[in-house]
């Protein structure tokens, strides 16, 4: 049976043509049933909980209001429930301090970015982990997004570094019988299918879903 995955993409700054080249390397047909939309509200509202939703945006399209947080509850529970979810770059954003995503889900959330610039992604050397198994540092110019997590609830996998600064870049935790993630990188064609990158979101995709080798 194929695994179902809800992709939450496409707005003004991460538009679906950057972001589907790499979208159509991580799933492959015969395996996934994909669910694109750039609405969060579409998961929300679905009645069958997916096994796996990445959010590469806030999923709030222009003309709609921000999700509340009695919205973002609503996934939680998906999460509590067993679903896997991937914050990936874009989907940090608009991720408010006192928000049920940051407090209870602990997701991570979107600072600041600098103009784009090299940026070197390096798994810690001390950290054994599925998600970074196999995967070599990789350079690329891309946004470098300063991140907010709260360290003491989840696993710190990797990190960015840029000219600017050497920030959070991975990281993942158990959540009920889900699973959540977040990748900071991301905002290039370039990034995005990096093969290092590619392999990282294989590794975390099979891990937010419990099929890790």
């Amino acid at each position: 049976m194929k695994k179902q995955v809800v992709i939450i993409w496409n707005d003004f700054y991460h538009p679906k043509e950057v972001i589907a080249p790499a979208v159509e390397k991580l799933f492959a047909s015969e395996e996934w049933e994909v669910t694109a939309t750039d609405r969060l509200r579409d998961l929300i509202e679905m009645e069958q909980r997916p096994d796996l939703a990445i959010l590469y945006t806030n999923g709030r399209p222009d003309g709609e209001a921000d999700i509340t947080f009695d919205e973002q509850e609503l996934v939680i529970h998906k999460v509590k429930d067993g679903m896997g979810i991937l914050f990936y770059h874009a989907g940090l954003v608009l991720i408010d301090e006192q928000s049920p995503f940051y407090l209870k889900l602990n997701s991570g959330r979107f600072v600041h970015h600098p103009e784009q610039t090299p940026v070197t992604v390096v798994p810690l050397s001390n950290v054994e982990h599925p998600i970074t198994k196999g995967v070599l540092p990789f350079t690329q110019k891309d946004e470098h997004y300063f991140c907010q997590i709260d360290i003491s609830r989840t696993n710190l996998l990797a990190c960015a570094t840029s000219v600017d600064i050497t920030a959070a870049s991975v990281w993942c935790h158990s959540y009920g019988a889900g699973k959540v993630a977040g990748i900071s990188q991301g905002h290039t064609l370039e990034m995005q299918n990096d093969p290092e990158m590619l392999k990282l979101a294989t590794n975390t995709i099979n891990w937010l879903t419990g099929s890790e080798a």
